[in-house]
């Protein structure tokens, strides 16, 4: 049986997007026939369970007590082409790395691709076993084979605190940089950025939040209409492993797709 790919979404700073981007790239892989999970890997904020209003029946614990299948919250609740396995109900509790990693490994059982978003991370956090970042995104990057899908803005402290961040996490053949351009500010060129990120991380484009950011955002939609996806996020589906002609034959294919309908 093949393996899911699991790729957390994570960034150096606060305020760069990291869940809604997460959610987004659950969406997309979701709108292109794959069967897909989104983790809400950061305990304490649980933005995932915020925006998409989960119950908290609803919880990480309980897919160790219940099994995954019973634990998970399906598309037709979570509003979109994904399936969300919640944060804990208790995060501070000292199993809490654990419960993730054995979670996040049965559902690499279950999917097509595992979505994580994760909080952001640092040199001391990458260190620290009992972080999420240092007790679960690092062994499941450093043996597991999980990428990271990594957020970085272009304002001074959030690119210092980003390429900080890599370059202690130091692994450029697991990691895709996306810089993150805010409302009216001019993206930086690609050659500044492969410079900055050489040796670190690949580069992946640029997510410009314009006006239409902003009006899905605003509408509540867990992301773009299949086909319409910004280039940054179809890359980083095909970068994920996701089929290319997934969006070359986009046009006409409407919403009939059901990725948790069938058994695996």
């Amino acid at each position: 049986m093949t393996q899911a790919a699991i790729t957390f979404v994570t960034g150096g700073s606060g305020g760069i997007g990291k869940s809604t981007a997460a959610r987004m790239l659950a969406h997309a892989l979701g709108s292109a026939r794959l069967r897909t999970a989104l983790v809400d890997g950061n305990p304490g904020q649980q933005s995932q369970r915020a925006w998409l209003n989960i119950p908290d029946s609803k919880a990480l614990e309980y897919a160790l007590v219940d099994g995954l299948q019973s634990a998970l919250v399906r598309p037709r609740d979570t509003g979109g082409m994904f399936a969300l396995l919640a944060g804990p109900a208790d995060p501070h509790s000292r199993d809490m790395a654990r419960d993730y990693l054995e979670s996040i490994i049965g559902l690499r059982a279950m999917c097509d691709m595992v979505v994580v978003d994760a909080d952001r991370v640092d040199g001391r956090l990458w260190d620290d076993p009992v972080s999420f970042a240092g007790g679960v995104m690092r062994p499941m990057v450093e043996a597991g084979g999980a990428r990271i899908l990594f957020r970085i803005g272009q304002s001074g402290s959030q690119t210092d605190d980003g390429l900080a961040a890599l370059d202690a996490i130091r692994r450029p053949d697991r990691i895709r940089a996306v810089a993150v351009a805010p409302p009216g500010v001019k993206p930086w060129p690609a050659r500044r950025w492969h410079a900055l990120l050489d040796g670190l991380a690949g580069y992946g484009g640029v997510d410009v939040w314009d006006e239409a950011s902003r009006r899905l955002v605003d509408s509540h939609a867990c992301g773009w209409a299949h086909g319409m996806e910004p280039d940054w996020l179809r890359g980083a589906c095909v970068w994920m492993g996701a089929d290319p002609d997934a969006w070359r034959s986009a046009q006409g294919r409407g919403r009939s797709w059901l990725p948790w309908s069938r058994t695996r």
